[in-house]
């Protein structure tokens, strides 16, 4: 690897995958949903974080490949209910290496072929973050919504993401506000 400086660009959200995840939760109306009340707390000692969650998610990795080449792991905590789809995921990367939040936007719009409807900056423990609103549709043409935000934190990538149909948009404000406003690090042990 050489020394100088490289800015990766990589989105937990990317191709296949994500279209997988999107049929999941387009096609999942016979999952009840959850009330308010049922949810739980989730910790990822692994991941340093907990969050608030309608059910206990499912957990897994892949490995992915930044823009300029480099091989890393992603990891990442699934809850896919009634038209939704909440999804933590998180990687860490080393110096000379660098993540940009602008390339994490434009990666994550680009991978779903989406359109950036909003973005404003954001922060977590004094760690600068960025939250987006995308539109886009899958390959049988039906509309879904991305809210996400990114935070960069001492070489921790974190995506928090809240998917729903456009349909669903209009009433997931309290299901997503509840989720993202959990959202917690960990300090490091």
């Amino acid at each position: 690897m050489s020394r100088r400086n490289q800015t990766m660009s990589i989105t937990i959200v990317t191709g296949r995958g994500f279209f997988a995840i999107l049929l999941l939760f387009i096609s999942s109306t016979l999952v009840s949903a959850q009330t308010h009340d049922e949810w739980i707390r989730y910790d990822s000692k692994e991941g340093r974080y907990s969050v608030l969650l309608p059910s206990q998610p499912t957990v897994d990795s892949q490995e992915a490949t930044s823009t300029s080449g480099n091989k890393f792991t992603q990891y990442k905590a699934t809850v896919t209910g009634a038209n939704v789809v909440y999804m933590i995921g998180y990687f860490d990367y080393s110096p000379p290496t660098t993540f940009t939040l602008a390339k994490g936007r434009d990666g994550m719009v680009n991978a779903v072929k989406g359109t950036l409807v909003s973005e404003r900056s954001i922060s977590l423990v004094g760690a600068p973050g960025l939250e987006i609103h995308v539109a886009a549709k899958d390959e049988a043409g039906s509309e879904f919504v991305i809210f996400a935000r990114f935070y960069d934190i001492d070489h921790r990538v974190y995506v928090v993401q809240f998917i729903t149909t456009k349909a669903g948009e209009a009433t997931a404000d309290i299901k997503a506000n509840k989720y993202f406003d959990s959202f917690q690090v960990m300090k490091r042990p």
